[in-house]
């Protein structure tokens, strides 16, 4: 049997519901190419949200998952006993991995509301993969400000994050299209948020105090995109 072409199945899976995106994107519902919490095994690894109907999503939390692939990642899931709804892969491929309407394990606090994506990314630099050379950048420590070195996302990887929050905005019309606001320093700022304060696109570090990513470089294009009027799919 012939693999059906990613550009013929690229579509979000949302309260059952198939929604075309317009990018390269593999869901659950592929059992050659897919990778899925949808199978008994894995039912212990999320939950059903307070609004079954997925009503209530209102925030999109980016992580990144330090790790070698998006393949890496969902393996790594499965041995913490944890699940994410979306993975973006080095090579800009979106693999969907849970219905949105699903209450994914991913950032604890917000899992009611929110929807997962981890973007692949080995973050350290002794983890550089010189197949999928990654720049070396800098960000700021959320907690302390000081900066610290990391690999990047790849350009690929940084155009697919707006493509993918802005489709998110348009198939799950109730997350709205805002981002944290920018401090003094004309940056986003990087404080824990309150719980009124977390919606639209925020990063984990924005909702754990342990945690640090997706780090600084994803946000002035997500900015900028929020700033024109919304993409069509």
């Amino acid at each position: 049997m012939s693999q059906i072409p990613l550009e013929q199945n690229n579509a979000f899976i949302f309260n059952g519901k198939e929604h075309k995106v317009p990018f390269p994107t593999i869901n659950f519902n592929d059992k050659q190419r897919g990778m899925s919490f949808h199978t008994p095994l894995l039912k212990d690894h999320w939950d059903e949200r307070t609004d079954p109907t997925g009503s209530k999503i209102d925030t999109i939390v980016l992580h990144w998952d330090v790790a070698n692939s998006s393949k890496g990642c969902f393996d790594i899931l499965v041995k913490r006993g944890l699940s994410v709804h979306l993975m973006i892969d080095r090579d800009g491929t979106v693999y969907q991995s849970l219905d949105f309407t699903k209450r994914a394990w991913q950032a604890k606090g917000v899992n009611d509301h929110s929807i997962g994506i981890e973007i692949n990314n080995q973050f350290y630099i002794n983890q550089q993969d010189p197949k999928w050379p990654r720049k070396e950048v800098y960000s700021r420590d959320p907690r302390s400000g000081v900066p610290y070195k990391h690999l990047d996302f790849t350009e690929l990887q940084k155009t697919r994050v707006v493509q993918v929050v802005e489709a998110l905005c348009k198939v799950v019309p109730t997350i709205p299209r805002i981002l944290p606001p920018k401090g003094k320093d004309g940056k986003i700022i990087t404080r824990l948020l309150n719980e009124n304060e977390i919606k639209g696109v925020v990063g984990h570090f924005h909702t754990s105090v342990e945690k640090i990513d997706p780090g600084d470089t994803l946000w002035p294009l997500l900015y900028n995109s929020f700033s024109k009027p919304s993409p069509k799919l």
